[in-house]
C-alpha cells in the first residue's frame, strides 16, 4: 500500500493506493492538521508514503508526526529536471511547486498530446505542456475565494459574499463574483491560446481542485475534469 499525501494551504488530502487502483480517499482542512493522525487511525498501515506540501514547514512537522507509528519509507516529492517523461522548464527547476510538478506528472500520462493543466485552489495554476513531455511555464493566479477577499478588504464600496455568476451582471455582488470567476477564465483561455501556437493544435485543459467545477461550464472545447490530479502525479512518481 502506498499513501499519498497532497499537503496545500487549505486541504489536505490523502488517498491509499494499492499499486493498481484508490482503497480509499479522504481530506481535512490544512488548519486541523494536528487531528491528521486520528483521522488516519483507521486506515491500512502503508509501506510507503509519497507527499507534496506547498502549506509551510510546520505543516511537514505535523505530517511526519502522523505518520510515526509505521515504518514505512517517507518521500517528500520536489520537482526536478525531468522525471516520469516530464522535462521541467522552469528557469530554476526546484522552485516549481510540488503539486504543480506531481500534476504535470499525472496531466502526461491523461492527455498525452498536449495539455493546459489547471489547479483551481487557493491560488489556480495554470500550466504548459507539450506533446513532447516539456513543461513550457505557466501562471500563478488567486483562486477565486482569494480574489473576492481581497476586494471585500481593500475597498469601501464592496461586501463580500452574496454574489452569482451573470454574462453581463447587473448588480455589485454579481459583478464582482463574475468578474472574479471570469478572471481565471481569462487565464485559461490566455495559456490555451500560447500552447495551441506551440504543438499547432488546440490542447486539452485539464481541470483539477476545489473550484474546478466553477469554471467547467465556462470553458469550451476538450475539457476535462479530474479529480485529485496532484495525488495521481504522486502515486505514479512513486510506482516509477
Amino acid at each position: 500500500m502506498i499513501l499519498a499525501v497532497d499537503a496545500g494551504n487549505t486541504r489536505i488530502k490523502w488517498g491509499l493506493h494499492d499499486g493498481n487502483s484508490w482503497v480509499s480517499q479522504g481530506w481535512i482542512a490544512t488548519a486541523d492538521v494536528a487531528g491528521l493522525g486520528d483521522a488516519w487511525k483507521c486506515l491500512a498501515v502503508p509501506e510507503r508514503i509519497v507527499a507534496s506540501n506547498v502549506a509551510g514547514p510546520q505543516v511537514v512537522l505535523q505530517i511526519e508526526e502522523a505518520c510515526k507509528g509505521w515504518s514505512a519509507k517517507m518521500q517528500w516529492v520536489v520537482a526536478v529536471e525531468s522525471q516520469c517523461g516530464v522535462s521541467n522548464g522552469y528557469d530554476i527547476p526546484s522552485q516549481l511547486g510540488s503539486d504543480r510538478w506531481a500534476a504535470l506528472i499525472a496531466a502526461r500520462a491523461i492527455a498525452p498530446e498536449g495539455c493546459v493543466v489547471i489547479n483551481a485552489g487557493t491560488a489556480m495554476t495554470v500550466d504548459a505542456l507539450t506533446a513532447d513531455g516539456v513543461f513550457l511555464g505557466g501562471l500563478i493566479v488567486p483562486g477565486l475565494a482569494t480574489m473576492l477577499r481581497a476586494l471585500a478588504e481593500n475597498t469601501a464600496a464592496i461586501g463580500e459574499g452574496g454574489g452569482h455568476y451573470r454574462d453581463i451582471p447587473r448588480n455589485t455582488p454579481d459583478a464582482v463574483y463574475s468578474g472574479a470567476l471570469s478572471a481565471m477564465v481569462g487565464a485559461v483561455w490566455h495559456m490555451n491560446a500560447l500552447l495551441a501556437g506551440e504543438i499547432k493544435r488546440a490542447p486539452t485543459c485539464l481541470l483539477s481542485g476545489g473550484d474546478a467545477q466553477l469554471l467547467l461550464p465556462l470553458l469550451s472545447g476538450k475539457t476535462r475534469m479530474v479529480d485529485n490530479l496532484v495525488l495521481d502525479g504522486l502515486i505514479r512518481i512513486a510506482l516509477a
